[in-house]
């Protein structure tokens, strides 16, 4: 006798385990971008944080050096490639200091996505610049 396969099992089983996958995306992400905002002396790391590689690893200070002291670790490339983000941000008049971080974030988010292709730093890059503000 052949046994049937269910059919609620074919259906539903790969929707639970995409779930999966994205609750663990979802956490790492919030858990990465909590350690980033409460430990402004992070050392650093073994690989760059944004696409992986371990060759020229060097600090990147999310707000720019002269907004504040979030640093992560990102190999010379990536490195570049947020540097030249940050030469076109807005030569703002601000004393929100948090405003720099914000843009720096989601310029990590939008690379973490170029990188990745993890689609939750994608969501989160639109919807942190959807409510961005100067104030």
């Amino acid at each position: 006798m052949i046994s049937k396969i269910s059919t609620s099992s074919k259906i539903y089983d790969p929707i639970y385990r995409a779930k999966e996958i994205l609750d663990k995306e979802y956490q790492d992400a919030l858990e990465w971008i909590n350690d980033i905002r409460e430990n402004p002396n992070r050392p650093k790391r073994n690989e760059c944080e944004i696409c992986n590689s371990n060759k020229k690893l060097e600090l990147h200070h999310v707000r720019g050096k002269k907004h504040g002291n979030e640093p992560i670790t990102v190999c010379h490339d990536c490195h570049e490639i947020l540097k030249n983000k940050q030469r076109l941000w807005p030569d703002l008049n601000t004393e929100n200091k948090d405003a720099f971080l914000e843009l720096g974030l989601i310029d990590i988010y939008e690379l973490k996505y170029e990188k990745t292709g993890k689609e939750i730093f994608k969501l989160i890059a639109e919807e942190k610049i959807r409510g961005f503000s100067y104030d």
